[in-house]
């Protein structure tokens, strides 16, 4: 790096160039490679790669010798990342739903799909109406024998404000276990009581602009997002959420419109800023620090967040 930069002085490069020059010739391709960093700019088709649908008519349990089930069993209901990521071991699972809430992005994320310096938003459920309001989602079978181990391993999975609750779980119609005597289900639930609690900022763009500039320890916060919209159309063709379609329309809005001129301001800002130093061992040192900060998981939403957070202060 030290040797790039004196050779960009020896070249003639001027002040004023220097920062897109540098920009051009090492990070322009980082930024736009489909590469499996946190700095890709384009999302994988949802089309491919994702087939919940047919892993979940074909796949009973997610163990390879199930523990025969008993009526000390309990059910545990999944309405958000829950519903393509159970890292717990279950009997069988059904789609279904339950009835008198609404699923909302209202609930900040520091600990999975953000960090709390940059919260990313999640899922929790509010009441509705009981005869019109539905949330759909995935009922887990649990053995009597695992249940203690999975309720623990899921009460530090919700740990960020969400409390166990119990509700009646409707089978979906086109499944083979659906209709039937609604079965007794335990699910996870964030109140406006907790501290992770999202507030008064509920509005679809708000959120839609905290997902698109998000990431913590479990991934992109975008990630989540999609994930929850390819399950949903796959596994309940025809059910409608439209606070859901809406965010999802908003943040691709955001990634096709924004993305790349906001990541591109905000690279050109801190290479600028790294030029102010003195010391041309000290540039270069630190031009190599923003190099791999950029790789690493999380490098593309550090970026967009600092973007739109100098844009709406100027």
């Amino acid at each position: 790096m030290l040797g790039y930069l004196q050779g960009l002085r020896g070249a003639g490069s001027g002040p004023e160039q220097l920062p897109g020059d540098i920009y051009n010739e090492l990070f322009a391709d980082v930024l736009l490679a489909a590469k499996g960093n946190g700095c890709k700019t384009k999302e994988p088709d949802k089309s491919t790669g994702f087939s919940m649908l047919r892993s979940f008519d074909s796949e009973a349990s997610n163990q390879l010798e199930p523990p025969a089930a008993t009526d000390a069993d309990v059910w545990i209901f999944g309405y958000g990342s829950l519903v393509w990521k159970a890292d717990f071991p279950y009997i069988n699972r059904r789609r279904g739903f339950v009835r008198g809430y609404k699923r909302r992005f209202y609930q900040h994320s520091i600990d999975h799909r953000g960090i709390p310096e940059r919260p990313g938003r999640v899922v929790t459920l509010l009441p509705g109406d009981s005869g019109r309001d539905r949330v759909y989602g995935v009922a887990y079978r649990i053995a009597a024998s695992q249940k203690g181990a999975v309720l623990d391993h899921l009460d530090y999975r919700e740990k960020n404000g969400y409390e166990r609750c119990s509700l009646e779980f409707h089978g979906y119609p086109t499944t083979a276990a659906g209709g039937g005597e609604p079965i007794q289900v335990i699910m996870y639930v964030a109140t406006q009581a907790n501290d992770s609690y999202a507030g008064d900022v509920w509005q679809v763009p708000c959120i839609a602009k905290q997902i698109f500039c998000s990431a913590g320890p479990s991934g992109p916060n975008r990630e989540y997002l999609f994930n929850l919209a390819a399950a949903m159309e796959q596994l309940f063709p025809g059910a409608v959420d439209e606070h859901l379609e809406e965010l999802v329309a908003c943040v691709r809005r955001h990634i096709a419109e924004d993305e790349d001129n906001l990541m591109r301001h905000a690279l050109l800002q801190e290479i600028s800023g790294i030029l102010q130093e003195e010391q041309l061992p000290e540039q270069a040192k630190q031009l190599e620090k923003l190099l791999e900060r950029c790789q690493q998981p999380g490098g593309r939403e550090w970026l967009l967040h600092g973007a739109l957070q100098s844009r709406s202060e100027s």
